[in-house]
């Protein structure tokens, strides 16, 4: 007989409790199906809490019951669309995806999943056109613009990729695109014209918000994303003048400052590096503020710094 399959439960303080799949799939989804029948917000967690976890069908139960709660909204026709795919009935999940973009026009993510199908069928022109189409209604999804991306450039390059890249850098709050655009300019050598993309697509964000309005967490992936790429391509000083500007101490994830703090302590404003460091640590989330301890603790030992 073969060893038991366990899966990670969780208890009130998020500890893990393991439990073997089949009595999850025999007592634990059928009772909490029944419980969270008529409750609509806690069925679609559990519904997609179980498909990420590979219980299928019964995950394809829960999305019919909420195709009947939500109305067929976007998110749920999406969702069971997701669910067929993976139990291979496609000609399914293309008629649902239809029908959510017939009553959803103005989104784009039917069209990537759409992409997905076409894909499967070894389709490649209509794989791009339906992604093309995603994200000319919503250009800021980052898995779709990515996939997009390399089949550009399968095609013909980075510079076809900038050039189809254009259409979409232009359109009103396209961040993504400016980010993507930005790092291939970067790995062609033209740092002047990627930090042009890159200022642009945070000064956006900054425009949208008022001084005093904490930063969404688009806005933090944002700069977290362009101090990578910099950082990766050895460009120190723009970190600096872009962190400089951008940077915000409220910002719950300490990646974006690390690294910031590294460039400031190579320009010899070590000073300033643990200043920001410590800004950061009041409002990082806890599982991080060990990341920037450590590096303050670095920085003070190493420079006799006193705290």
């Amino acid at each position: 007989m073969g060893e038991k399959q366990m899966i990670p439960l969780f208890d009130g303080v998020g500890h893990p409790v393991w439990m073997d799949r089949e009595e999850f799939r025999k007592e634990v989804i059928p009772q909490h199906l029944k419980a969270e029948w008529d409750h609509p917000e806690e069925l679609y967690t559990f519904v997609v809490q179980i498909f990420r976890d590979g219980f299928v069908e019964e995950a394809d139960r829960g999305a019919d019951r909420l195709l009947e709660l939500y109305n067929r909204a976007e998110g749920v026709l999406l969702l069971k669309s997701l669910i067929l795919l993976r139990k291979g009935k496609d000609e399914e999940a293309e008629t649902l995806l239809r029908e959510c973009m017939e009553k959803y026009p103005e989104r784009g993510l039917a069209h990537t999943y759409m992409a997905r199908i076409y894909d499967k069928r070894g389709d490649r022109e209509r794989v791009i056109d339906w992604l093309r189409r995603g994200l000319e209604l919503e250009p800021n999804q980052e898995t779709a613009l990515l996939w997009w991306v390399d089949l550009m450039i399968e095609e013909g390059g980075k510079s076809k990729a900038m050039n189809e890249l254009k259409p979409l850098v232009e359109k009103e709050g396209a961040w993504w695109p400016k980010l993507i655009a930005g790092r291939l300019h970067l790995e062609e050598g033209d740092t002047s014209t990627a930090v042009h993309f890159f200022n642009n697509a945070l000064e956006w964000f900054r425009f949208q918000r008022e001084e005093q309005t904490p930063p969404s967490f688009d806005e933090e992936v944002a700069l977290m994303t362009v101090v990578t790429l910099l950082s990766k391509h050895g460009c120190r000083d723009e970190v600096i003048m872009l962190c400089d500007q951008y940077w915000r101490a409220e910002y719950s994830t300490p990646f974006a400052v690390l690294d910031y703090a590294q460039a400031l302590v190579e320009a010899g404003r070590v000073r300033e590096a643990v200043d920001r460091l410590q800004q950061a640590v009041n409002f990082v989330l806890p599982e991080y503020v060990h990341l920037v301890e450590g590096k303050l603790a670095e920085l003070k030992r190493k420079y006799s710094l006193k705290t």
